[in-house]
């Protein structure tokens, strides 16, 4: 079964027909009626013209790139003849008959359901459910996490749906008025399982900055998967003899603490200096003014009373 991942035009400034890095390209969004069948014919533009690349200064292409993948008929399920919860972490999924069309009066549903840490992606390779031309589906496609829910039909392809949880209700409803060739999706857990080889050893060499070893893992894979090589990087342990994160912290409240004592002291000599300067303003003025006399001098209320007295006379 043909999946085609990609389809774009490109410019190559070298002349070359297939894609390099740094060429223009535009991608094609044609939804191919062959994908999911054994050969596939596209048409190319004629005339000797190739499609205006917007991207490269309005250049016309030069050469027409396909990415496919031929999948084995047995890696795809259909989702109507499935009992139970799939608990794979990748696979292919079809509408009954696909990539002929479905039959009629049709209703089933899967669940599948990866490890608690992973979420679930999803791919519509190809798509093609009865709808009536607007917004209202006549045979539908219906996913459902738990968090957020999607129904989808017409047509479309390679159209990717991200979900939000670790559980997938997927379901297929057809109605008996027309039937149509169907869909075949993919799914896949994510972040990919990652596992070391016993005996596979890491070396690290000692290096003021953080050591980064690469290596190349698959994902687990059961009956009806197909393998999937992925690179993944692991950062290297930082050396003993950097600071470490805690230390830093502690430098910077012990700095702050020693900046807030001894705006303190300051403010305490300063204080103490104003009460000095403040009590030899007042003996200076006794001694220049010996009718003056501080409020705290009179004991008797009566005396207080007979001194403002005086001084307002």
């Amino acid at each position: 079964m043909l999946r085609i991942r990609r389809s774009f035009y490109g410019y190559s400034q070298n002349g070359r027909c297939s894609y390099t890095p740094g060429d223009c390209t535009y991608t094609e969004h044609e939804n191919y009626p062959c994908v999911g069948r054994q050969s596939c014919s596209i048409n190319l533009p004629s005339g000797g013209v190739g499609r205006n690349i917007p991207s490269c200064n309005a250049s016309e292409s030069n050469y027409f790139q396909v990415d496919y993948e031929c999948i084995p008929v047995s890696d795809t399920h259909d989702i109507c003849n499935i009992h139970g919860t799939i608990r794979s972490q990748s696979g292919y999924l079809a509408t009954p008959n696909y990539p002929n069309n479905y039959p009629s009066n049709k209703a089933c549903s899967v669940d599948i359901r990866v490890e608690e840490h992973q979420t679930i992606n999803l791919m519509i390779l190809d798509m093609d459910l009865e709808s009536n031309m607007s917004v209202q589906c006549l045979d539908w496609m219906y996913t459902m996490d738990g968090k957020r829910s999607v129904t989808l039909c017409g047509r479309r392809g390679n159209e990717p749906i991200r979900m939000l949880s670790n559980t997938l209700l997927l379901k297929f409803v057809a109605n008996g008025i027309e039937n149509h060739k169907g869909f075949w999706i993919y799914f896949e857990a994510t972040p990919p399982l990652t596992t070391i080889p016993p005996s596979t050893t890491t070396t690290s060499t000692t290096t003021k900055a953080t050591t980064r070893h690469t290596k190349t893992t698959k994902s687990t894979t059961s009956v009806g998967e197909i393998p999937i090589t992925r690179k993944t990087q692991n950062i290297g342990i930082i050396d003993d003899d950097q600071l470490p994160f805690a230390a830093i912290v502690g430098g910077v409240i012990g700095s702050l603490s020693f900046i807030l004592i001894v705006l303190l002291i300051l403010l305490a000599v300063k204080y103490w200096k104003e009460r000095r300067r403040q009590n030899s303003k007042n003996r200076f003025i006794e001694v220049q003014n010996p009718a003056y006399r501080n409020s705290n001098e009179f004991r008797n209320p009566n005396q207080q009373d007979l001194y403002y007295n005086y001084i307002s006379c």
